[in-house]
């Protein structure tokens, strides 16, 4: 699916300008101290785009709850006009319309569709947190490959590893099989649940908590994408009703906005698809932090 980017970056050196010059950092491209440490770089480098990627996600889908908003205020300033409104639609002789309705009916029927921009919006942010997950996770295994090549079954992917390593001539090919185990492996490690897959990348990573955090750790983070994921397979199930597992992730304290009751009917509202894309700019910042730490920086401490 196409992701317009309706935010877009710029990339400068703090060490060729004045921050007074530009408006707020948000994010910070580490530079490693150990080339082993490569990976950290081209990890921090990407997040810039994933903020973008988020948050033009969720612009989409403001603007579109935006536009049913003024569609239905337009309308219902025109109730008492006695012109339609109407939908067509294909049909085996051509185009028919299939619905006429007066500005009053348009009006509450533009209203009433606005619940479920906000439960797709919350179900695109989440594809789009799947695809940041194994993102990184997979820029950090492109420069560590071992976990995913061991046993006797991958013998032919290390020894087209130490053909790459000795020549040009056999890069592609290596690259070619090692995108394939990738693509094999993320299909499978994704059934285990996006939050365990996150967990595994900070341990692996070695990425941990920013030390200047206090409340939130990567424990709460992985349990929120598991709250997040919890609402998310709720609407793709057709569930009417609060589950156990979405109600008692509304009682925790890192449970956002988030106020689903077991048992009551599922409402899924613009506040939580608010409070999901502010958990994500969080994470994204919480990740860059933490790289940073992870390279031997110590963070700038607030005055």
């Amino acid at each position: 699916m196409d992701r317009p980017d309706f935010v877009g970056h710029q990339k400068f050196s703090l060490d060729d300008c004045s921050l007074g010059e530009f408006p707020p950092i948000s994010n910070f491209i580490v530079e490693p101290k150990w080339p082993a440490d490569a990976w950290i770089k081209e990890t921090s480098s990407r997040i810039g785009d994933w903020r973008a990627t988020f948050r033009s996600t969720y612009f989409r889908w403001a603007l579109a709850i935006n536009g049913l908003k003024v569609a239905s205020e337009h309308y219902h300033s025109r109730m008492h006009e006695p012109t339609e409104f109407t939908i067509a639609s294909l049909r085996s002789h051509g185009v028919e319309r299939i619905a006429m309705w007066d500005f009053k009916t348009a009006a509450k029927n533009h209203r009433d569709t606005l619940p479920m921009l906000a439960a797709w919006g919350v179900a695109d942010l989440y594809s789009t947190l799947e695809e940041f997950v194994f993102d990184f996770y997979k820029a950090f295994l492109n420069h560590y490959p071992d976990s995913l090549i061991n046993g006797h079954e991958f013998q032919h992917l290390r020894k087209l590893r130490r053909d790459a390593a000795q020549g040009a001539e056999h890069q592609e090919a290596w690259k070619t099989a090692w995108d394939e185990r990738l693509d094999k492996w993320q299909k499978k490690r994704i059934y285990d649940g996006l939050n365990k897959v996150f967990l595994s990348y900070m341990e692996v990573a070695g990425l941990k908590t920013p030390s200047i955090h206090k409340l939130a750790t990567v424990e709460t983070w992985a349990d929120t994408i598991k709250g997040i994921g919890a609402l998310r397979n709720c609407f793709a199930h057709g569930m009417v009703i609060v589950t156990k597992e979405l109600s008692d992730f509304s009682q925790k304290p890192h449970s956002m906005l988030f106020n689903f009751v077991e048992g009551e009917p599922l409402k899924i509202e613009l506040k939580h698809l608010q409070s999901v894309e502010c958990f994500l700019d969080q994470l994204l910042t919480a990740i860059n932090l933490s790289l940073i730490e992870r390279a031997g920086y110590a963070l700038p401490t607030r005055p």
